[in-house]
C-alpha cells in the first residue's frame, strides 16, 4: 500500500519537541518577519516586535471591519497590504448567522492549512486504515459561480485553491465521486449524480462532510429518488453532461438496501464518518449516526473560512492546531490568555493571527477547554459569540441554548416570537416520540438562565411552546441555498435570533 495516494498525507514534525509556548512564539516571530514589509506590518511596527507582549501592546484586537479597507485594496489588485507576496485567492464566509465577508489567502497561509489537513488525514489512515479504500468528500452543487478580481485572482477558488496541486491529485484518486460534481449547478442533478456514484462505491471507507444534515439529505435521497436512481443503474444514461454506465451488481445491492434499510449493505467497508458534532450540530449528529451501525463518528474540528483552529487527534478530541496560526483567548472576565495558560472547563472567545493577513482577529467562535494532549489544549466548540436572543432582557446565548437542546435527536431549534413574547421549540415531526422526555425538561434547562427564570416568574415571557414541523432541516437548507450559501457549508443553528423563522419554515398560523 506504499503507493497509495493516501500516503501523500504525512504527519508534521515541525516542532513536536518544543513546548506549546515555544511553538506559538516561534510561529508568531516567523509570521511577523515574513509580513513586516506589508502596509499593515509597517503601520503597526512588526519589525520592532520582539515578544508576544510587544505584539499585544502594538497590534490591536480587531473585528472584520478593521480589515475590510485593506481587503478592498487587495481586491482592486493593490499588493503588500496585509501580507507580503501574492494574493492567491479569496473566499466568502458562509456562516449560518452572517455572510458576505471576503477573506484573502496567501501562499504561506494555505501552507499552514495544508499542514493541519495532512496531519489529520495521516492520523485517520493510522487510526482507521482508510487507505484500503476510498472516501467521499462533501461536494456542494455550484449554486453560485466562482468569480475573480480584475487582476484574475479567484474569488471562491474551490478545491484547487485549498489543496494545491499535490494534494488535489491525491484527492482525485481517492474520491469515490468525481470532484468535478462541484461544478454541477442544478441541485437535483447534483444529488442524483452523487447518489449514483456512491451506490457504485463498494470500497467506501470514509464520509467526510461538514454538517451532518448534508449527509442526512443524501441518505433520504436514496429512498426519495429510488425510481430515477434504479433507472440509471439498470440502463445507464446522461445527467448534466455525465455519461453513466449501467451496473447490475449495484442494482442488486441497492434493491437489497431498499428492502432492509441497512447502510452496511451499500458500504460494507465504511469505518468512519467525519462531521460537525458539537454545539448546534450535536442533535443532528446523533440522528446521523443512527443510520450507520458499527461506524465510528469523529467530530470535525473547528475550521472557519478565516483559519483552522482545531483538528481531531488520535483520540477523536479537538486539538489546537498549534503550528498553523497564533492563538489568543478572551476568558469570561475579559482577560487575554495564551494556549499555555488555559484552564480546563473554562470558556473562551478565540482570537487568531494568520499568515493570510488577519492579525489578532476576533473570529467569533467560543470554545471550552476540555483537557490537554501533553501540553496542547483540547478545545470543544460551543457556539458563536454575539448570537443572542433578547425579547424582554433574558439574553439567551447560542452556547447556552446548545446545552439546553443537547439531548434531542434530530432537528431542534429555539425561536423567539415578539408578538406573543414566548419561545417556540421547533422539532422534526418524525422524531417527536423519541424526544418526548427531552421536551419536558427544556423549560427547566432554560430556567437555569436567571434572566429567563425571572421573566417567566413575572409572566413577561409566556411558557415555551413546542411546534413539530415537517422536514425542518430541508426547509432551512433550501432557504440558506437561496441566499447563495454552499450546501455543504451550512450549519443549522440551535437558536434563531430574529423573526424570520416563520418564513424559513413556511409556518402559517
Amino acid at each position: 500500500m506504499n503507493n497509495s495516494p493516501w500516503h501523500q498525507f504525512r504527519r508534521s514534525t515541525r516542532s513536536e519537541n518544543l513546548s506549546v509556548s515555544e511553538r506559538q512564539t516561534t510561529w508568531l516571530r516567523q509570521c511577523l518577519k515574513r509580513n513586516q514589509n506589508a502596509a499593515y506590518g509597517q503601520r503597526y511596527g512588526f519589525e520592532q516586535i520582539q515578544s508576544v507582549e510587544d505584539f499585544q501592546r502594538q497590534v490591536p484586537i480587531a473585528d472584520y471591519g478593521k480589515f475590510s479597507p485593506w481587503i478592498d485594496n487587495l481586491v482592486t489588485d493593490e499588493r503588500y497590504q496585509l501580507f507580503s507576496g501574492e494574493v492567491v485567492g479569496f473566499e466568502k464566509t458562509g456562516g449560518s448567522h452572517s455572510g458576505g465577508k471576503l477573506i484573502p489567502y496567501s501562499v504561506a497561509g494555505l501552507d499552514d492549512f495544508r499542514c493541519a489537513l495532512s496531519d489529520w488525514l495521516a492520523q485517520l489512515v493510522e487510526q482507521f486504515q482508510i487507505d484500503r479504500g476510498r472516501a467521499y468528500w462533501a461536494l456542494s452543487p455550484a449554486v453560485t459561480q466562482a468569480t475573480e478580481t480584475k487582476g484574475g485572482v479567484p474569488i471562491g477558488g474551490g478545491d484547487a485553491l485549498y489543496l494545491g496541486i499535490e494534494y488535489l491529485s491525491a484527492f482525485v484518486q481517492i474520491s469515490a465521486v468525481p470532484l468535478t460534481l462541484a461544478q454541477v449547478a442544478n441541485v437535483d442533478d447534483w444529488q442524483l449524480l452523487t447518489l449514483y456514484y456512491l451506490v457504485c462505491s463498494r470500497d467506501l471507507r470514509l464520509f467526510s462532510v461538514w454538517s451532518p444534515s448534508f449527509l442526512i439529505q443524501l441518505l433520504e435521497g436514496l429512498n426519495n429518488r429510488q425510481h430515477e436512481l434504479l433507472a440509471l443503474l439498470q440502463c445507464g444514461g446522461e445527467v448534466a453532461g455525465y455519461q453513466l454506465q449501467k451496473d447490475q451488481n449495484a442494482v442488486n445491492i441497492y434493491q437489497h438496501y431498499l428492502e432492509v434499510g441497512d447502510t452496511r449493505v451499500l458500504w460494507p467497508q465504511l469505518v468512519v464518518i467525519s462531521c460537525w458534532a458539537d454545539a448546534s450540530s450535536k442533535t443532528l449528529a446523533t440522528q446521523l449516526i443512527g443510520y450507520f451501525p458499527s461506524v465510528s463518528l469523529q467530530p470535525k474540528g473547528l475550521l472557519a473560512t478565516e483559519a483552522i483552529i482545531t483538528a481531531p487527534n488520535l483520540q477523536n478530541q479537538p486539538q489546537l492546531c498549534v503550528d498553523s496560526n497564533f492563538y489568543e483567548f478572551i476568558d469570561e472576565q475579559g482577560q487575554i490568555q495564551l494556549a499555555n495558560t488555559l484552564t480546563i472547563s473554562h470558556h473562551y472567545q478565540v482570537i487568531v493571527t494568520t499568515n493570510s493577513g488577519l492579525y489578532r482577529y476576533r473570529i467569533g467562535d467560543i470554545v471550552q477547554c476540555i483537557g490537554f494532549q501533553r501540553d496542547v489544549p483540547l478545545l470543544r466548540f460551543t457556539g458563536r459569540a454575539g448570537v443572542v436572543s433578547d425579547l424582554v432582557g433574558e439574553k439567551l446565548t447560542e452556547s447556552f441554548v446548545n446545552g439546553c437542546l443537547s439531548s434531542f435527536k434530530g432537528f431542534a431549534m429555539l425561536c423567539p416570537d415578539e408578538k406573543s413574547l414566548r419561545y417556540y421549540l421547533l422539532l422534526d415531526k418524525r422524531y417527536l416520540q423519541n424526544n418526548q422526555d427531552a421536551i419536558d425538561v427544556v423549560e427547566q434547562q432554560l430556567n437555569k438562565n436567571p434572566q429567563y427564570a425571572y421573566a417567566r416568574t413575572l409572566s413577561q415571557l409566556a411558557p415555551l411552546s413546542c411546534l413539530p414541523i415537517e422536514q425542518p432541516d430541508s426547509c432551512y437548507l433550501a432557504w440558506q441555498c437561496a441566499q447563495g450559501k454552499r450546501l455543504g457549508d451550512i450549519k443549522i443553528p440551535s437558536l434563531m435570533h430574529n423573526n424570520s423563522w416563520r418564513e424559513i419554515f413556511q409556518i402559517v398560523e
